[in-house]
């Protein structure tokens, strides 16, 4: 082992460097919101958090930095308190990628983040604004009414206290985490497989986001034949969500050209205008 990969492993064996690695790790992860896109998300934000850690693992100003920092330009969205979690096992793969010498599959680093984000935001949707946003907002509001200032402060720390502390220890828990998973997959020659799992899991996800967020049905009706024709009733009995399903897989097609978001996105205005005026979509159904 060379004397930098010595000095990329003592990055957190240190007492003293794995402090700073969180404290840093825990500062940076709270602008993960701070840039967010309708193409990308969180993505820019998360990859900036990464960067003075990419930097550690692969020097700086390096072809293998460059090509981590585009690889965590891929679209990313998540509950802001679960991301820690994700960021330290990215960055536990990082390391392992570094240490092999290009023997890792780094499509798998991609994978594994597109594949959490779906359910850890899920997880933590119902966490942040089902639990603890309701549990604080009782107990403070009590408080408010009779005018003591006691009610914002108890909101405050009730919110914030589970939350910071979610953040702090989820990225102590998925950097510990992932260099054993990493390893133990590595060893038993079973991360192509797993791989190949969060990669499906990932597909999936984005299709049951399609079904939820993707809004485009048909309102064009007519008469035939003494019978009221329903497009979108034919279009349900086809495949329900056909529409949505066919405008993602086409923005997709269109994006995997190295085309640019912003030309799909005027795209996408003027055929709303187009089919609204032709009486396809738009109106009462």
């Amino acid at each position: 082992m060379t004397d930098q990969v010595q000095k990329y492993d003592s990055f957190l064996t240190d007492k003293h460097t794995e402090k700073q690695f969180y404290r840093k790790l825990f500062w940076r992860q709270n602008w993960l919101m701070f840039c967010t896109s309708y193409t990308k998300q969180q993505a820019v934000t998360y990859s900036w958090t990464l960067e003075p850690f990419l930097e550690k693992i692969y020097g700086k100003d390096t072809p293998e930095f460059y090509s981590a920092m585009l690889r965590h330009q891929t679209f990313f969205n998540t509950t802001p308190m679960m991301a820690p979690f994700i960021m330290a096992l990215n960055l536990s793969m990082e390391r392992e990628n570094h240490d092999t010498k290009g023997k890792f599959d780094v499509t798998s680093i991609t994978a594994i983040k597109s594949a959490l984000m779906g359910p850890f935001a899920g997880l933590g949707d119902s966490v942040q604004q089902g639990a603890l946003r309701i549990i604080a907002t009782g107990i403070a509001i009590g408080f408010c009414q009779k005018g003591m200032w006691l009610g914002p402060v108890l909101f405050l720390l009730i919110y914030n206290i589970p939350n910071f502390l979610i953040r702090w220890y989820g990225a102590k828990l998925g950097y510990s985490v992932g260099q054993e998973f990493v390893q133990k997959a590595m060893a038993n020659g079973i991360f192509k497989t797993i791989t190949n799992a969060v990669s499906v899991l990932g597909l999936m996800m984005i299709g049951a986001m399609t079904a939820q967020y993707v809004t485009f049905t048909s309102t064009f009706v007519t008469k035939a034949a003494g019978q009221t024709f329903k497009l979108q009733a034919v279009l349900d009995q086809i495949l329900p969500g056909l529409l949505p399903l066919v405008l993602v897989l086409c923005c997709f097609a269109y994006l995997r050209k190295k085309n640019r978001p912003v030309r799909v996105l005027v795209a996408i205005l003027v055929l709303a205008f187009v089919l609204t005026f032709l009486g396809l979509t738009g109106g009462k159904a």
